[in-house]
């Protein structure tokens, strides 16, 4: 991983004390960029999956290579929001 700079907890999240763990379906392109994400399973709350969505979206890998050329992968990625005290 390059460049996973994490997501933003919603203030109004915090404020409702919404907590859960997003799981993200993603593909990523030769360059090891975003190139599609979904929502894999909700943390049942949609602030906090469209946080993870925005979040990961700018997330960078390095190039995935196979036989000496880069490859489009997929992958998941879990995100936990966790409120602490």
């Amino acid at each position: 991983m390059i460049f996973a700079k994490p997501p933003s907890y919603p203030l109004e999240s915090r404020r409702r004390h919404e907590q859960g763990t997003v799981v993200l379906a993603l593909i990523l392109s030769t360059d090891g960029s975003v190139s599609t994400i979904s929502v894999a399973e909700s943390s049942g709350s949609d602030r906090l999956d469209q946080a993870a969505l925005a979040a990961v979206r700018k997330w960078r890998w390095a190039p995935i290579v196979r036989n000496g050329e880069p490859v489009m992968v997929q992958g998941k990625v879990r995100i936990p929001f966790v409120l602490t005290h």
